[in-house]
């Protein structure tokens, strides 16, 4: 019976590989949801000629606000199904939301339309899709937590920066509504098929690999949501999350227009600017999960915190022309939100348990979603005309917060230990 017993744990032990190509696969389609300023002006275009109004990318802009809002929540109804039955059907039908809500972005007439295409469905597919490859891909790699979720979210960074590239030539070629037709079916059926590849893994995948993770189950450490709200680790997490969030989402969500106003450059740089944050993000995806493997998951928070402090002073020190010093700056910012969204998936899972580990980690990405709504609010309050000093001081301060939450977390965990001796 052991025997039987290893030998599907050393089977297993191989096809998690697949799984994990599956899930990067799955998330590179969910990436477009980030580059919704390469469909919004043709769209906007479209919809103005079906109406007859001089409609802008401006005027349909909330509809992406629509999309990344519902993210977090739908990754947590998603995280629901995933602890109970797997991720088949999860990404299954995340990938059908993603193709049937392009395919309805190209017959779309109305914002009204766009809304329910774009950002209903859009971004339920991505929430479903996202919560559950990057905690099934944690549960799977219960000895490379850290590498795992990092991996799998910086594919989400990687189709941000190359799908452009493709729906660009297929708009410039076929027009909108055939870009969007096109990449909604590959797009969906992508996704649905990495969905039917996939399969659960069994709770106690752990148990057989590695003392450590056995001790973690053994000692009760597999809290639902509930147990997790009430563990007084939780708030020091919660608002170090939303602290990176927050920082880094405040660049991302006005790259070019910061670029062009404060140190004036033309709008080919402005755009470059926008490629540079994202593939600092995305690198900060793929090295914290590998590093936080190494020195600790807060630990390395913490670092890029300093990094980002780094950032935000070469930032406020970029006038006019001062080009190397500002894109110094937002490398640095960049790989410390990439580092959050990485890491705490592995860090949720290593606190509080694999088994609940997608609601959980789902939980706590609402975080992500009050630092993209804070985020450009914050940066509209604290800026004055062509100057983000005042914003990118308050991102010091949040670091500073960030880092007291870290501080705290710390001094609980010291405290558990002496409590449990």
């Amino acid at each position: 019976m052991f025997f039987l017993k290893m030998n599907e744990f050393l089977i297993l032990k191989k096809k998690r590989w697949i799984c994990l190509i599956l899930f990067c696969l799955a998330n590179f389609f969910t990436g477009a949801l980030y580059i919704w300023s390469v469909f919004s002006g043709p769209l906007a275009q479209k919809i103005g000629l079906a109406t007859s109004t001089n409609l802008t990318a401006a005027d349909i802009s909330p509809v992406f606000g629509v999309a990344t809002g519902v993210t977090p929540f739908l990754m947590l109804a998603g995280g629901y199904i995933n602890d109970k039955f797997g991720p088949r059907f999860v990404i299954a039908a995340g990938g059908l939301f993603i193709g049937i809500g392009y395919l309805l972005c190209a017959v779309s007439e109305s914002i009204s339309m766009l809304y329910i295409a774009y950002g209903l469905l859009v971004g339920i597919g991505t929430g479903m899709v996202n919560g559950c490859t990057i905690n099934c891909a944690v549960k799977f790699f219960p000895d490379k937590r850290g590498f795992a979720g990092g991996t799998v979210t910086a594919f989400l960074g990687v189709g941000a920066a190359c799908l452009p590239f493709v729906v660009n030539w297929l708009i410039r070629e076929y027009g909108i509504s055939t870009a969007c037709t096109v990449f909604g079916i590959c797009a969906g059926l992508v996704i649905f098929t990495c969905g039917l590849l996939t399969f659960k893994c069994p709770d106690d995948f752990a148990l057989c690999f590695t003392s450590s993770a056995r001790a973690k189950v053994t000692k009760g450490l597999d809290v639902n949501w509930l147990g997790m709200i009430r563990s007084p680790l939780f708030i020091p997490l919660y608002l170090l999350f939303v602290c990176g969030s927050t920082m880094g989402l405040m660049l991302i969500s006005s790259m070019s227009g910061i670029a062009e106003y404060q140190i004036g450059v033309g709008t080919a740089l402005a755009a470059t600017s926008v490629s540079v944050i994202s593939l600092a993000n995305t690198t900060g995806r793929f090295l914290s999960g590998t590093v936080s493997d190494m020195l600790g998951r807060v630990q390395t928070l913490v670092l890029m915190l300093s990094a980002a402090v780094l950032g935000f002073f070469l930032l406020i020190q970029s006038g006019r022309g001062d080009l190397t010093t500002f894109m110094s700056g937002i490398v640095l910012v960049g790989i410390c939100y990439g580092a959050f969204i990485g890491t705490y998936p592995s860090l949720i899972a290593d606190e509080f348990g694999h088994k609940h580990n997608s609601v959980n980690f789902s939980l706590m990405m609402t975080g992500y979603s009050i630092g993209g709504i804070g985020g450009p609010i914050l940066l509209r309050l604290a800026s004055k005309e062509g100057s983000y000093v005042g914003a990118y001081a308050t991102c010091i301060g949040l670091a500073v917060v960030g880092a007291l939450c870290a501080a705290a977390y710390f001094y609980l965990k010291r405290r558990e230990a002496k409590t449990s001796r």
